[in-house]
């Protein structure tokens, strides 16, 4: 798995598939969780359709990321109902 940059954005290589985000700004985005339509597939060589193959790179590439942001998130909503308790 290789991500490269080119002209400024992010591309993203697997062994048999190459994709995008659909948005470059969600790189900078600290709260969001990655989602299948946030990826663009550029080339897909794989046996999986596209939408397998989308959940697959979220499962491979982003899977402890978004385990982060939704521990994160979950963590400040438990503080806030706690505070107005």
């Amino acid at each position: 798995m290789v991500a490269e940059i080119n002209n400024g954005k992010v591309n993203y290589h697997g062994a048999d598939y190459k994709f995008k985000l659909v948005d470059e700004k969600i790189q900078k985005y600290t709260s969001h969780i990655l989602v299948a339509k946030d990826i663009e597939i550029l080339e897909n060589k794989s046996d999986l359709s596209n939408k397998d193959l989308k959940d697959k790179i979220i499962e491979t590439w982003f899977d402890a990321g978004n385990r982060r942001v939704k521990d994160r998130n979950n963590a400040k909503r438990r503080a806030k109902r706690a505070a107005h308790g």
